[in-house]
């Protein structure tokens, strides 16, 4: 017993251990889950401020420069060319706006002919490379929109934006104006960004960037293909956002994910402190709930084990758990069974009544032991279960012992033996039952658990030929005021001299030896309805009991 006792103790324990260390790797992804969400959230709030901010910035200096163009190449640029105005007025002009704009640019005006007329840097007159690519641009304009956008790099590999726009009638241009800004100038302004970005045009030519990643090639161009809002570059993860500034330049802002160390210190001590006490906890529980639940199935096995050989004796459990709930009902009914023997000895002959309740409280003590049995071992696999069978075998218990009915209607009934049959499929695994019940004789009046003898009977024998035991209930009217029940098993059918034997003893009330049960449950029956019949039959590999009574 000692040693069952420290086995179920270790078995139980083990088991709380493992599940505590499955919460506590739950706790620990959880936390971790937090941890990356938290960065992937932090990285986009701070991608969406530096989208912002650039957004702002360089819309706000474009459509200036661009407001500014298109109303100077109107007038004051074609009076230029028509030598109306003086070099000097569109130096003091260009001058005077580009102090006030936080991207500097300069400014060229060239002639129908794509001749330079004039530069704000004198760079641009030597530059013939730079002049033919403006040449090839001009016609875009009346194609495309009122001011050209186009992205153009030196052989110093500098980045500008080129703003270029017609000067007088669109369809009959004087000469063309060209803005051009160095990327450098974005770079200086936006310089105190937290995340990197890049501008670039629909080609994936770069305008400007914080940064040479992403960026390849002799032609230095973007690696637009690259970019989602998650990916992995270089074994490095990072989170991006890509969005419009104007028709013809797009904005990508990027950050590599970095844990930020004294987070993931923070975090890291939080998981550890609580994995300790965790741990500690399931340690000291789980001795304790093995040691307090092993002590509670032994005491109430001992006590089952001195009952068996002294009858007289009562269980005393004093655990305040439900094993001295369970301990009390069969102390309920020990009491109760001594006192109906008692009665009966004396009064069998003379008491219709007291023989009845006699028979009723022949509860069969090896379901009730074996029942405790699986209890004990389920509590160390399953609580759950073990709670389960406490409550179906309370539920019996305290039925069988209630002496208010004596007599109960077959729909009560049926609810117990369903109970019985649950515990049974408990007990038995590949164990299985059919109810085929007719609903006319859910009313009829009957002894309590009179079918339950059948049943056990069927357990019992049908078990020691099949493990795949199946048991079927059937209720029916068959004609009026005249009822039948069945109950069959499949457990390989009783030899014909058997049958015939068991046929015998019941028609004639004879001892049965190991079939007492049926013929206890007859006896009751016909105490309630005189005319019962009792019969056993062989179907095929089926051992059927059917009973016919007739309405009460």
């Amino acid at each position: 017993m000692k040693m069952k006792r420290q086995l179920f103790q270790e078995n139980l324990r083990k088991e709380i251990l493992i599940y505590s260390a499955i919460f506590i790797a739950v706790i620990i992804l959880i936390l971790s889950f937090i941890l990356s969400a938290f960065n992937g959230i932090s990285i986009n709030m701070q991608l969406d401020n530096t989208e912002q901010v650039v957004q702002d910035f360089i819309s706000k200096n474009i459509k200036q420069y661009e407001e500014q163009l298109t109303q100077n190449s109107k007038r004051l640029y074609l009076d230029y060319l028509n030598e109306t105005v003086s070099e000097s007025n569109i130096y003091s002009n260009y001058y005077t706006f580009n102090s006030q704009q936080d991207l500097k640019s300069e400014l060229l005006i060239l002639d129908e002919s794509m001749n330079l007329k004039f530069s704000s840097n004198s760079r641009w007159n030597k530059d013939g490379i730079f002049l033919n690519f403006l040449s090839i641009i001009t016609p875009k304009i009346d194609e495309e929109t009122e001011v050209v956008q186009r992205l153009y790099v030196d052989k110093d590999r500098e980045h500008y934006l080129l703003l270029m726009t017609t000067i007088g009638n669109p369809l009959s241009p004087e000469g063309y104006s060209v803005q051009v800004i160095n990327g450098k100038e974005v770079i200086s302004n936006l310089n105190q960004l937290q995340n990197q970005y890049i501008i670039s045009d629909k080609f994936d030519n770069v305008f400007a960037s914080s940064s040479n990643l992403f960026i390849s090639g002799n032609l230095e161009k973007v690696e637009g293909t690259v970019f989602k809002n998650r990916f992995n570059y270089h074994d490095d993860l990072y989170y991006s956002e890509r969005s419009s500034l104007t028709p013809n330049l797009s904005l990508t802002v990027y950050q590599r994910s970095i844990m930020y160390p004294s987070f993931l210190k923070i975090s890291g001590s939080i998981v550890a402190l609580l994995s300790f006490l965790l741990i500690a906890f399931a340690l000291s529980f789980s001795k304790r709930i093995s040691l307090r639940n092993a002590k509670s199935v032994e005491l109430l096995t001992k006590e089952m084990e001195v009952l068996k050989g002294n009858p007289n004796h009562r269980l005393s459990i004093q655990t305040n758990d439900e094993f001295e709930l369970v301990s009390k009902r069969i102390n309920i009914m020990l009491e109760e069974l001594s006192n109906a023997h008692q009665n009966n000895i004396s009064l069998l002959q003379e008491n219709l009544l007291a023989e009845r309740k006699k028979l009723e409280a022949q509860f069969n003590p090896h379901f009730l032991y074996n029942t405790l049995e699986v209890i004990r071992a389920s509590i160390i696999f399953d609580r759950e279960i073990a709670n389960q069978l406490i409550l179906r075998l309370t539920k019996i218990l305290r039925y069988s012992i209630n002496e208010e009915n004596t007599e109960v209607t077959f729909e009560t009934d049926l609810t117990y033996l369903i109970e019985y049959l649950e515990i049974s499929k408990i007990r038995f695994q590949d164990f299985s039952y059919i109810l085929d019940i007719n609903e006319e004789t859910l009313k009829l009046p009957v002894p309590k658990l009179f079918l339950l003898p059948l049943i056990e009977n069927s357990l019992k024998y049908g078990f020691q030929n099949r493990p795949d035991l199946q048991i079927t209930i059937i209720s029916k009217k068959i004609e009026d005021n005249y009822y039948q029940f069945q109950v069959m098993d499949n457990g390989s059918a009783l030899e014909e001299r058997k049958s015939q034997e068991i046929n015998d003893s019941l028609q004639n009330n004879l001892p049965m030896g190991n079939h007492h049960g049926l013929l206890n449950s007859k006896k009751r029956l016909q105490l309630m309805y005189p005319k019962a019949k009792f019969e056993l039959k062989i179907r095929e590999e089926y051992t059927v009991v059917e009973i016919e009574i007739g309405g009460a």
